[in-house]
């Protein structure tokens, strides 16, 4: 059966019967979960807000949301029902209980019997964990003597050359999406948040641990992200669409630059710190002006979305789920190069063949890309059981390290680029030598229970 056969029938055989339908217990977790990423304070697509009683009456740039009343004849039945819903964007349909829910909701009068609550739960990090969570982002020290890992809501830091315990530091996040050591080493950054309830940033003293400050910024979760070069700032992806800049200095103000039209993935600076390149779920690879705060070129449009982001000294590059890793020659895709539109809808009119520096073909889909501090070599995780390492310069391949944990997650390489950290989603954590191709070590930073005996 056709879903708006199964959705409507749904409706007409229980609308007259329906129990009382609550704004606070039923409605706005509908919302909370799947519209306010886009309709928030924060980023309110369509002059569209629905986190605050008001807006949500005023409706947005196409009229009020709903008739109450009248269901049928509302903006937000039209919109989450039908063969090809047009909301959620970029997710799954609506289920047609929640779909019956909003329905009645209006149909009863759409009643407001309390405003917008968003309770964040505690956030509990267990002494041992039943089974090792998946590493999210690891980061080595430009010494490449120290290793950072992101293992859910805590960071786990450990020496390389020698077997003393992990230091463990919680946050109150719900993810932890990128970790990583400021240039000079002496600062490790942490960002992450809770969804749909705030972007959080905590700067760490790598030395003992103690948190250096924090800022929670926004109303969703921070994704992978790059410290400026001169380690005053960090700019992280977000899931509103645009770049957040966050400085270090808990006096300077936070900016964002607006970009995307869905979650950024992945952010990185040029190697003079004045542009940035990203990548998202979009499908885009995008670079923008650091001081202008705006954009400076779409380079590319994938036919799937962008997973991770770098830049050399010549070119951006980016992959994701297409398997291609391609650069783009800065010089040559920044000017001389014909476009049409302007703004976010600026694209290139020549063939992209003119700026593209293409590596060769990847094993799988690309889920995280490193450079090392001198910008000379890329290292290139994907969900194949192999790290391959290139010479940016030339973009030919330098070695391969086979039998790795796979899907390898996150990626990261230390100044010199000889030691390389990486993290898979089996929770397991490598360090190995890249001029050899030797395993350094091999752990699970986090204290798991020992695996049940079989029949036990």
């Amino acid at each position: 059966m056709h879903r708006t056969a199964t959705i409507f029938s749904l409706l007409l055989a229980a609308t007259a019967g329906a129990e009382d339908v609550s704004f606070q217990r039923d409605v706005w977790p509908i919302f909370k979960r799947h519209c306010v990423g886009c309709h928030s304070e924060q980023k309110t697509k369509g002059r569209l807000r629905l986190d605050d009683v008001a807006a949500l009456m005023k409706g947005g740039k196409t009229g009020p949301l709903f008739a109450a009343g009248k269901p049928d004849d509302s903006l937000l039945i039209t919109q989450v029902s039908g063969e090809k819903p047009e909301m959620p964007e970029n997710e799954a349909p609506l289920s047609a209980a929640k779909v019956k829910l909003l329905h009645d909701w209006i149909a009863q009068g759409a009643k407001i019997d309390a405003a917008p609550k968003s309770e964040v739960p505690p956030v509990v990090i267990p002494a041992t964990y039943a089974s090792a969570p998946a590493v999210s982002s690891v980061t080595i020290s430009p010494d490449g003597k120290q290793v950072a890992a992101a293992c859910r809501s805590e960071v786990m830091v450990f020496n390389v050359d020698d077997d003393s315990a992990p230091r463990r530091l919680p946050t109150d996040f719900d993810i932890i999406n990128h970790v990583e050591f400021s240039p000079d080493g002496k600062r490790l950054a942490a960002a992450g948040g809770s969804p749909q309830q705030f972007g959080g940033v905590i700067f760490f003293d790598p030395a003992d641990g103690k948190q250096q400050g924090m800022r929670r910024i926004g109303t969703d979760t921070f994704f992978k992200g790059n410290f400026a070069p001169d380690g005053q700032t960090i700019a992280l992806g977000g899931a509103n669409g645009a770049i957040h800049l966050v400085p270090v200095d808990p006096a300077a103000q936070p900016a964002m630059i607006e970009l995307h039209s869905d979650w950024v993935t992945a952010v990185a600076f040029t190697a003079d710190g004045k542009q940035l390149v990203s990548g998202s779920r979009d499908k885009t690879t995008k670079i923008s002006s650091v001081e202008g705060r705006t954009l400076l070129r779409s380079v590319d449009e994938s036919p799937d979305p962008i997973n991770a982001v770098a830049a050399d000294t010549l070119t951006a590059i980016s992959g994701g789920n297409a398997r291609t890793l391609t650069g783009y020659d800065f010089k040559l895709a920044l000017s001389g190069v014909e476009v049409t539109g302007s703004g976010n809808g600026a694209r290139p009119v020549n063939n992209r063949a003119q700026y593209v520096r293409a590596f060769e073909a990847q094993a799988d889909a690309v889920m995280g890309l490193a450079t090392s501090g001198d910008r000379k070599l890329l290292a290139v995780a994907t969900r194949a059981s192999e790290v391959r390492i290139y010479e940016t310069e030339k973009r030919t391949r330098k070695t391969t390290i086979p039998k790795v944990p796979s899907p390898v997650l996150a990626i990261a390489l230390n100044r010199d680029g000889t030691r390389l950290a990486l993290g898979s989603k089996t929770g397991e954590v490598q360090i190995w030598d890249t001029a050899s191709g030797k395993l350094i070590k091999a752990l699970i930073p986090v204290p798991v229970q020992p695996a049940t005996i079989a029949g036990k």
